[in-house]
């Protein structure tokens, strides 16, 4: 990583820790200065106003969610494993921007319009990722037959529904929440009868 990457990556973690203490609106970029140990040309320099400062930290959070997901998963397993593998990997690791999350919903409906480029490409991503290999399950014979890309969006759809609940309501049972309806799900996608380890118990620990 360059010294100007390791610059911006110091911008944006500051900055975020900012934005959480004092909300968007009240932060500002000297805040972010001082918390970043740098004068405020520096921030400037990178991050010419508040708006595209708050976006390079959505695609950061959604970056850093990608890639502690991507490296749980071994792309070698078998689809309906690898399925199951993503969802619990994604599970554990969505817990981590709580915060952030309820944050993006407190943001002025101009910039929301800008942030949600950075929630689409990462939206479109996990659709693709989830989309490939849901048809190569059925290339394999192992899937009933459906629209793989319309059954992407929607366990995507099912999987954020999950994690609202989790994020509002914090609850307790999220990860078994989880877990369960992962199980379901795979088990209305298999063409064959699944062995005891998929099974659903609602009562087992996630």
């Amino acid at each position: 990583m360059s010294t100007r990457e390791e610059r911006r990556a110091l911008l944006l973690d500051a900055a975020r820790e900012v934005i959480l203490r004092f909300g968007y609106r009240k932060a500002n970029l000297m805040d972010v200065a001082r918390q970043a140990g740098v004068s405020r040309a520096t921030v400037y320099n990178y991050f010419p106003n508040k708006e595209l400062l708050f976006r390079a930290i959505v695609r950061q959070e959604m970056e850093r969610l990608r890639d502690a997901v991507a490296g749980e998963l071994d792309l070698s397993a078998p689809p309906d494993r690898l399925l199951m593998d993503y969802v619990r990997a994604r599970r554990k690791h969505i817990k981590r921007i709580k915060d952030f999350y309820l944050l993006t919903l407190h943001v002025t409906r101009d910039l929301m319009a800008v942030v949600q480029v950075e929630l689409d490409d990462f939206q479109a991503q996990e659709r693709a990722f989830l989309a490939g290999l849901l048809r190569s399950g059925l290339n394999k014979g192992l899937f009933r037959s459906f629209d793989p890309d319309l059954m992407a969006a929607a366990l995507l759809s099912a999987f954020r529904g999950l994690h609202e609940d989790y994020f509002f309501d914090s609850q307790e049972d999220f990860a078994q929440g989880a877990e369960i309806l992962a199980k379901a799900l795979l088990l209305g996608l298999l063409r064959e009868p699944p062995d005891a380890e998929i099974a659903v118990e609602p009562g087992e620990d996630a």
